[in-house]
Order: structure tokens, then sequence, then C-alpha cells
């Protein structure tokens, strides 16, 4: 039986918690710049200016922040203000959450057309969830760990209210999103509306969240109650934000598939390729400018018709009549075979 208070256990934990930590926090790095296309192109003015994109920057930006601050937090070798890191790493933190909340309420009020009750309902939820985040960013705690030469975070079950309440407000937009799909796309035809509307990211979110409340719950120690509580930060940022990028594109147009041909002339066989371009529009005498994406080539043989399966028409040159109102010039005589030369020569001379 493993003793969770026992402090080698304990140090050992929080081992791993740094590792986790790490990892997630370099998928959200890789993450954040790798999309920094999406900013740049908001400068160079080439897309559309919503006041949304404010909360879409903002999401970004707090978790940034966070994955900063919980990175130097960690990797200092001398003792600091405990006390004041944990508060900005909550202040990031819950507010990257309430923001990240605030993009997935968006999309489904929008889902449903804009309905009073479903706005007001999606409000109430984004402000009681960043009502717990600010009682929580007051009452956080951290020690210095000479042993750990980190710091340590303290008291740590009392998140448990806050995190039961995030894990309810992501399940309760997943059934809104989904119940406003289905209900005016009912059939098959709902499964790919909801794909492309980015529905997969807050339910990755949600299976994310899921063991942070359940090793909360368990309450073993301070350490293994916060050792998922990075990844679920992450990907409710990651998952709000692709969504954003996602349905931006296609509201402005941007997106075109199309399908892409070759054919091989010696062997006959027919390829095809589906691609998305992306459209960085502008103002400009360039015009709009594209980035292609091709999926793999799909290929359709067709063989080359046999020399006999060939219908060919053949005629002489004196079975074609001319019109009285046909001009000299239409006349030509190369038509004609070497016989009937002199007998053309003498019908121009005639005319």
């Amino acid at each position: 039986m493993v003793d969770w208070q026992n402090p080698v256990t304990i140090f050992h934990e929080f081992g791993a918690l740094i590792k986790v930590v790490h990892v997630f926090d370099g998928i959200y790095l890789w993450e954040f710049i790798s999309n920094l296309g999406f900013e740049w192109s908001l400068l160079q003015s080439r897309r559309q200016w919503r006041w949304t994109i404010v909360l879409y920057i903002a999401c970004r930006m707090t978790t940034f922040f966070d994955v900063i601050t919980e990175l130097v937090g960690m990797n200092v070798t001398n003792q600091i203000n405990c006390e004041l890191w944990v508060r900005f790493v909550l202040f990031f933190r819950y507010a990257t959450t309430s923001l990240a909340l605030s993009l997935y309420c968006l999309r489904g009020i929008a889902i449903w057309q804009r309905s009073m009750p479903i706005a007001v309902l999606s409000a109430a939820v984004v402000l009681a969830n960043a009502g717990a985040w600010i009682r929580r960013v007051v009452e956080g705690g951290s020690i210095w760990s000479p042993v750990a030469q980190s710091c340590m975070r303290v008291h740590t079950h009392a998140v448990f209210l806050n995190n039961i309440m995030l894990l309810a407000s992501e399940v309760f937009l997943i059934v809104l999103m989904v119940a406003g799909i289905y209900i005016r796309n009912p059939g098959p035809r709902a499964f790919k509306i909801m794909y492309r509307e980015g529905l997969l990211w807050l339910v990755l979110a949600a299976l994310v969240q899921t063991p942070t409340v359940v090793f909360l719950a368990l309450n073993l120690n301070d350490v293994m109650n916060v050792i998922f509580i990075a990844p679920s930060v992450i990907f409710t940022s990651i998952g709000a934000t692709r969504m954003y990028r996602t349905l931006s594109d296609r509201q402005a147009g941007n997106l075109l598939d199309f399908w892409e041909t070759s054919r091989d002339e010696t062997t006959g066989e027919i390829r095809f390729r589906r691609q998305t371009q992306f459209l960085a529009r502008t103002d400009g005498q360039c015009g709009d400018t594209a980035s292609t994406t091709a999926l793999p080539m799909g290929r359709l043989v067709r063989t080359q018709p046999q020399p006999e399966e060939r219908f060919v028409e053949r005629f002489e040159a004196r079975d074609i009549v001319l019109d009285d109102s046909e001009s000299i010039r239409d006349a030509k005589p190369s038509i004609a075979t070497e016989d009937d030369d002199k007998s053309v020569e003498g019908w121009v001379h005639a005319k």
C-alpha cells in the first residue's frame, strides 16, 4: 500500500509533475508559435476585424504567460517569493479558462441563432466560473521546498470546486451545441456538422479535465491533486482557439476545397487529388494569394482504346458540295485529291 503522504513519495511525484508540466507547456509553445500567422494576417489587414478577436488573442496570451510563469517557477535555483509566483500562475490560468469558455459560449449562442435564453444561460456559466477563479487566486498558496529547489503548491484540494464547475460547464456546452445542431439538422448529417463546428475540441477538453476532478476527489496529496491541471487548461485553450480559427476562416470564405486531376498520357492513368486552399484576401493590385494543402492522390485507371475500337470515316473530295454563298477563300484546294486539282482550279476561274 502506497503511503501518499510520505515525503519521499511526494518528492518523486513532484519530479513527475515537473516532467508533465514541461511536456504540455512545450506542446503549447509549439501551438502558439506555429499559429502566429493568424495574428500576422490581422496586423496586415488581410482579415476582417471582429470584436471576438479580442477574446481570441487574450486567451492565447494568457495561456502563453501562464506557461512562461510556470516554467520560470519550476526551473529557478534560488529561492523566490512562492506566494507571489503562485498567484500569477493562478491568475493567468483561470483567465485562460474563462476566456476559452467565453469562446465556446459564443459558438453555442451562434448555433442557437442568438437565442436570448441561451445567451443569458451561457453568460451565467462564464460569470460563475470567473467568480470561483477569483476566489481561488486570493486563497492560493505555495511554499519553497529546499529539497526540490522549487515552489510547491499547498492546500490544493480547495481547487476541487473550481474544477468541478469547469467540467460541468464544458459538459453543459457540449450538450448545448449537440442539441442545437441536431434539432436543426436531424439525422447522420448532424455528426458531420458537429465535426465541422469544432465540437471535437470541446469534447477533448472535457475528457482531459475528467482525471483532474477524479484525483482532486481522491485527495491523495498536494502534488497528485494538481498533476493534471496544466494539461486540462492547455487543451481547453488550444481547443477554443483552434475552433475559433477554423470557423473564422470558413465564415470569411477563405477556405476553398476542390478536386485536381492529372492524366498520364502513356498509361492512360487518371489521378484525383483533393486540395484545400487558404486565401489571404488583400485589396491591393496583386489580388488574392493562396497556400495549398494537398491530400494524397487517389488513382483511377482507364485503359486507352485499342486501334480496332476506333471509328474512322473516309470520304472523297469530290463528295464535298460547296454552297454558292460560301466565299472564295473558304474553298481550299488542299482538301481535294491530285486527280481533281485541275477541276477545282477551273471552278475557281469560272466564279
